[in-house]
């Protein structure tokens, strides 16, 4: 009798060791998945300015006329005009070149030297050919610009005038911001130095050249 309970004991014993085996082998083992990469947010669209491009500006003028004598008076005006140019454009740095063509009202007046009557002077039409150089930070271009200039002016002594164009050059720089894809504005400063002329008011011959500092806003349209 008592060799048949240790039987039932040890087969009981057995019994609840392998249950705990029994359940393990149940267990089903998943294999970790990859992680999911979070979704790419849009980028925005970079301004291209590579192109054709025709708009107009207005501005303002101060302007100094030398005398050959060693005498000078100013003046100042307004300014409009037109402009017209092509961009290209590598990464963030930009190329172009580009003209303008304009009217002004700008008016001094001064003593001539050698006489002692009033001098005056009239600018009245102007041009450049330039080339621009600039970064782009969108929605903006910085940019400088340097090149050829030429103007028409007219001085007056005495009842007598006299018109000659002065050829000499400008530096400037500025900023363009973009409206739209085919609208930027601008805003620049322009400094520009022209030669010496020789004008006849009657029996008096001045020679003049002059300087002048402008800043203009523009707006154009890109093609």
């Amino acid at each position: 009798m008592l060799n048949l309970l240790r039987s039932l004991a040890v087969g009981t014993a057995a019994a609840v060791a392998l249950v705990p085996a029994a359940r393990a082998a149940d267990v089903i083992y998943e294999e970790p998945q990859p992680p999911v990469a979070a979704p790419i947010a849009p980028s925005t669209p970079v301004y291209v300015w590579s192109g054709a491009y025709a708009g107009a500006f207005v501005g303002y003028n101060t302007s100094n006329f030398d005398q050959s004598t060693g005498a000078s008076f100013d003046g100042d005006g307004f300014v409009g005009g037109v402009y017209t140019g092509y961009n290209w454009q590598a990464d963030q740095f930009v190329f172009g070149l580009e003209a303008d063509l304009g009217g002004s009202d700008v008016d001094a007046s001064g003593t001539n030297a050698a006489t002692g009557a009033q001098l005056d002077a009239d600018s009245n039409i102007f041009g450049s050919f330039r080339a621009r150089v600039g970064v782009a930070v969108d929605p903006f271009l910085v940019f400088a610009t340097g090149g050829l200039a030429a103007a028409r002016n007219e001085l007056s002594l005495n009842g007598f005038s006299d018109s000659q164009t002065s050829i000499g050059y400008t530096l400037g720089a500025g900023v363009e911001a973009r409206v739209s894809d085919d609208v930027t504005t601008r805003l620049e400063y322009r400094y520009s130095d022209f030669g010496s002329e020789t004008y006849d008011l009657g029996n008096t011959s001045v020679s003049s050249g002059f300087d002048e500092h402008s800043i203009r806003a523009g707006i154009a349209l890109k093609f």
